[in-house]
């Protein structure tokens, strides 16, 4: 078997674990104190296989390949992990899941829109298929619905977005790096750019409520959340045809509902069950066409 579609899989499957755990998180740690910690943890524990097994030197490595890791850390890390937080103060970690994985429509979307790519008649219906998820969530007299607000709906589309530019600015730039090196320069660039946000609210912040527990959390956020998905991500894609990486996506809501009802006491109700059925068809029918090319071309 091929080893990309197991480093993919279980880098959206250890995501996923993450929506509940980080949801409970907010309720003692500020967003942008939480978010510049865990990823200077996850720097830092990167940064032995960037000096001893990719034996490079992260200033060294070019400014096009800067330009490509400060976009990816901006849109991909910090943006998406930052309006998704905010989200967590009005939705579930069901629900942010499944908003997390309307990526790949989004992605069709901002395709069309800044890279002029034809829309066809397969892409469309994904699109639909997406937008009907949302719909389904956010529907007045759903049930689970009043967990989410409108100020909730609009920083989780604003975090797939984020996700969704991350993948467009990557086919703009492309650069060839060891994974470590480009998880790392993306860890690094991610604590500096949530760091004057995070000095202004540690000022403020009482350190003394933080307890053993939080600490714990924040460490395992970095090694789990931030350096070892990057890892595996950037192993595994190279590895895999690119509809496959999209189609792993559906692996976050799955993951994140059984992780939330298990351990956490959430409710999956039927609305949810609806929309993860409907964003899941929307994965299948952005990525299948080029899933079939992929197995064609293998075969020829």
């Amino acid at each position: 078997m091929n080893r990309g579609y197991v480093y993919v899989l279980l880098c959206y499957c250890l995501i996923g674990i993450s929506y509940p755990i980080a949801k409970d998180a907010m309720t003692q740690i500020p967003i942008w104190l939480f978010t510049c910690i865990t990823f200077a943890i996850a720097f830092l524990l990167l940064m032995p296989f960037v000096h001893f097994g990719d034996r490079l030197v992260l200033h060294r490595i070019g400014r096009r390949a800067w330009l490509a890791i400060v976009l990816q850390a901006l849109l991909g890390a910090v943006l998406y992990m930052v309006f998704l937080l905010y989200g967590f103060a009005s939705a579930s970690a069901i629900v942010a899941s499944v908003f997390s994985s309307l990526a790949p429509a989004a992605v069709l979307s901002l395709a069309s829109l800044l890279l002029k790519e034809r829309l066809s008649l397969r892409k469309v219906m994904a699109i639909s298929l997406a937008i009907a998820g949302v719909l389904v969530l956010t529907l007045p007299g759903a049930e689970g619905s009043g967990e989410t607000s409108l100020a909730g709906v609009a920083f989780l589309l604003l975090s797939t977005l984020s996700t969704a530019s991350a993948v467009i600015a990557a086919k703009k730039i492309d650069v060839d790096l060891p994974p470590a090196t480009l998880s790392a320069g993306v860890c690094l660039a991610g604590t500096l750019l949530t760091l004057p946000m995070a000095v202004e609210q540690g000022l403020t912040f009482d350190w003394r409520q933080l307890g053993p527990a939080d600490a714990g959390v924040m460490v395992y956020y970095g090694a789990l959340v931030w350096a070892v998905p990057y890892l595996l991500y950037f192993k595994g894609v190279p590895r895999i045809p690119a509809s496959a990486t999209g189609m792993a996506i559906a692996v976050i809501p799955i993951a994140a509902s059984f992780f939330s009802i298990l351990f956490y006491g959430e409710q999956l109700h039927q609305t949810d069950c609806l929309a993860l059925l409907l964003v899941t068809l929307s994965i299948i029918a952005a990525e299948a066409r080029e899933t079939r090319k992929a197995a064609l071309a293998n075969t020829a």
